[in-house]
């Protein structure tokens, strides 16, 4: 259109002119009010939870094949504390997917309390321990409990509530960091000091996730995003032990025996595997030749007992499920079940994107586990949790028509590609 000025429309369309109570249900997700998103999009409802319990079938099994080197009497150790955290976390989920999402938007900001108040307490000398080069995990009996892990849910849950609020009325830079963007850099900060980069990372990409389909100008998440690698950058430098390790990324052979030595064996067993494998548990490099092997470097372990064809096989998986998470936020009519399960989809993808880019040499290892796969039960509860909330918003929002073929295959970062203009048309509330 020659002349004209078009800008992205954020995710939630400014369409009510007059405001919602900000407690209770929205209308789009009363029982009421139409076909259920379920019902609208069944293919990627029963999608998401189809391949969210191969995925969960999968780690159990590497569980299996992992326990074996380190028994000690009990060769099922690593599957039995993995099933416990399995069985508890499909309890979540069950449970929160037949919760009302509308009413987690007072209990997001008790979560966010929470979940601060305990990423202080692992600072408190003699409260918490240190695991995997991070001071992360506070006791809890024959428990530990990890705060960072549910950092990455408090981000999911809070952008939710606060962007699509009400109070979002000019959709300006301030409003977007406070006080959402500023509750994410406190957090932030907070993991950071932990030692723990990798699920700071994690964080900061679901703010920016969160922050653009909120709608906030490209400039400004660019902005954001470079002070961001700055302050990466910055903490790197402070550290040898990043410096090694970051090198290592660019030069894997460059000390194959101390920085290099993690991906050195990972590469080593992903190129055993060859394209079928070695067989279900019959990994050689399990045996103590590569660190983190049952969490961390879990796919690795899988793709030399099942081959190229396996690893393929879980990578495709989880693309499945970022394209199904992609269909059910874009059909939702309601904008808070939209970040919902939008917010959800990416904090179980960016992991798995992370994670296997890790393990692979395509990025940096950063220490953070393949979701549903890796060994670690506080991130197997958060998972779960997530996937729970995408299904609860399915189960009780209204779904939209998909309006052309253009919007059938928009691009995956539109998740609503209606678009207003700056004319006169647009400066109307409520403008389509």
């Amino acid at each position: 259109m020659t002349g004209t000025t078009v800008r992205r429309r954020p995710l939630e369309a400014v369409e009510h002119t007059r405001p919602r109570r900000m407690g209770g249900p929205s209308r789009h997700a009363r029982r009421d009010g139409g076909p259920r998103l379920k019902d609208k999009a069944r293919l990627p409802f029963h999608v998401v939870w189809v391949v969210t319990f191969i995925l969960l079938v999968i780690g159990l099994l590497m569980m299996l094949s992992l326990s074996t080197p380190v028994a000690q009497g009990d060769k099922f150790a690593f599957l039995k504390n993995q099933g416990m955290a399995a069985a508890a976390g499909v309890v979540a989920l069950f449970i929160i997917s037949r919760l009302d999402y509308a009413r987690l938007r007072k209990a997001s900001v008790a979560f966010l309390v929470i979940v601060v108040v305990s990423l202080l307490l692992v600072h408190v000398p003699g409260l918490a321990r240190r695991e995997g080069g991070a001071t992360s995990y506070i006791p809890v009996g024959p428990l530990t409990y990890q705060p960072s892990e549910f950092a990455k849910l408090a981000v999911v849950l809070l952008g939710a509530h606060l962007l699509t609020s009400v109070r979002m009325i000019e959709r300006s830079f301030k409003e977007f960091m406070m006080p959402f963007g500023l509750s994410c850099v406190a957090m932030i900060l907070l993991v950071v000091s932990e030692h723990d980069l990798g699920t700071a990372i994690i964080i900061a990409g679901l703010m920016l996730g969160m922050l653009w389909l909120g709608g906030m100008k490209g400039s400004q998440v660019a902005l954001i995003t470079g002070v961001g690698f700055a302050g990466a950058a910055g903490l790197i430098l402070t550290s040898q032990e990043r410096i090694e390790r970051f090198l290592s990324f660019w030069n894997p052979s460059s000390d194959p025996t101390d920085s290099s030595y993690q991906l050195t064996q990972s590469l080593i067993a992903l190129g055993r595997g060859g394209w079928f494998g070695v067989g279900p548990g019959q990994s050689v490099q399990k045996y103590h030749y590569l660190p983190m092997a049952r969490s961390d470097m879990v796919f690795a372990i899988f793709g030399e007992e099942f081959g190229l064809a396996g690893a393929a096989f879980v990578i495709v998986l989880f693309v499945v499920f970022a394209l199904a998470c992609w269909q059910l936020a874009r059909r939702c009519d309601d904008p808070m079940g939209k970040f919902l399960i939008a917010g959800c989809g990416m904090l179980v993808t960016l992991e798995a994107v992370v994670n296997i880019g890790g393990v692979i040499g395509a990025l940096p290892l950063t220490g953070v586990p393949l979701p549903f796969i890796s060994y670690g039960r506080n991130s197997l509860l958060v998972m779960l949790a997530a996937v729970g909330l995408i299904l609860s918003v399915a189960r009780r929002a209204r779904g939209a028509e998909v309006r052309s073929e253009g919007e059938r295959y928009d691009n995956v970062t539109h998740l609503d590609r209606r678009r207003w203009d700056s004319g006169a048309r647009g400066a109307r509330a409520g403008a389509r």
